[in-house]
């Protein structure tokens, strides 16, 4: 039912075309058994929930309306009127629902089940490969995730309790990049943040990683996978530093966006080892750029591990 809420929602669907599916759905709530589960109902109409391989679950707490996406009974490729196919269907689904903003929630396993059920259907979507079709999905879904309002996790304005974008990005980053550079950069840049940090770290110190609940007591529940995003962050970065090699606009931006939103001196000193070894993993001359990247990164790893002590702050702000 959230699944297809998504569906007749849809803006651009024709006032037909949904009066048809309102149709068809009350036929269908006066069955005892969901359609293609026991073959016995037709196939009057797309059922999206089985365009995806198998074993790709989603809750609610996870990925928004988007829910079951399993490839079961239909031929992923069977074509609509409109000459969409079922499996570019379920993927704009499954990208929607990804990118959806939706607030933590309360409770160890309940945040643990957020990234496993997002990262099991990120598993089974990395398994299709890419056409002009799905490519051209995946960029429309892209734009509208950036200028979106409040209901995205990738607009400009997000709740500090938001679940991160981490992971997410960094699959639209790596389909995206061959193919739109600077919009899988955009993307990738704007889901580096890691708002409940920013928002409970004291100022001038950030160290290392603040759980939200020792901070600001009773206030906010606890981030209880926070150490686990902090490592999806920190391979979001690595991603990026990767592709950008040689590129020194690229590089500079990243690099910002490093020193502005990881908080984890031990993740920033893996990025600085990644980026050594990034720029010297050839015969040729190393790159230059990012060799001064590693610099940088390592300089900041030292100094917030030395402001962390409190003997050394008075010299250090001296300096």
């Amino acid at each position: 039912g959230a699944l297809w809420m998504c569906i007749v929602l849809n803006p651009h669907c024709k006032l037909e075309q949904k009066v048809s599916w309102l149709k068809q759905l009350k036929k269908w709530n006066s069955v005892d058994v969901c359609p293609w589960e026991d073959g016995n109902h037709g196939n009057e109409l797309p059922n999206l929930t089985n365009a995806l391989p198998q074993g790709a679950n989603a809750n609610q707490e996870n990925v928004g309306q988007c829910k079951s996406l399993e490839y079961q009974h239909l031929p992923a490729h069977k074509f609509l009127e409109e000459g969409e196919s079922y499996l570019v269907l379920a993927v704009e689904v499954a990208l929607i629902g990804l990118g959806q903003q939706r607030i933590m929630p309360d409770g160890l396993y309940a945040q643990e089940k957020v990234c496993r059920n997002e990262e099991q259907l990120i598993s089974k979507l990395q398994e299709i490969e890419l056409d002009d079709t799905l490519v051209k999905i995946f960029r429309k879904q892209a734009v509208f995730l950036l200028e979106a309002g409040p209901y995205s996790g990738l607009g400009e304005v997000i709740h500090r309790e938001s679940v991160p974008m981490h992971t997410f990005a960094k699959y639209l980053f790596t389909s995206l990049l061959p193919h739109d550079a600077e919009l899988a950069y955009k993307t990738a840049l704007r889901a580096m943040r890691l708002l409940v940090l920013e928002s409970t770290a004291p100022s001038g110190d950030v160290s290392r990683p603040h759980h939200i609940a020792s901070v600001v007591p009773n206030r906010y529940p606890r981030w209880f996978t926070l150490s686990h995003i902090e490592s999806q962050q920190c391979e979001l970065a690595s991603t990026m530093l990767t592709a950008a090699k040689g590129d020194v606009r690229r590089l500079e931006t990243v690099l910002e966006s490093i020193q502005k939103n990881i908080h984890s001196s031990s993740h920033i000193f893996k990025l600085a080892q990644d980026a050594f070894k990034i720029a010297t993993l050839m015969d040729s001359l190393p790159d230059i750029t990012l060799l001064k990247v590693s610099l940088e990164l390592g300089l900041q790893t030292v100094l917030t591990a030395a402001l962390s002590l409190p003997s050394s702050k008075p010299a250090l702000h001296k300096l």
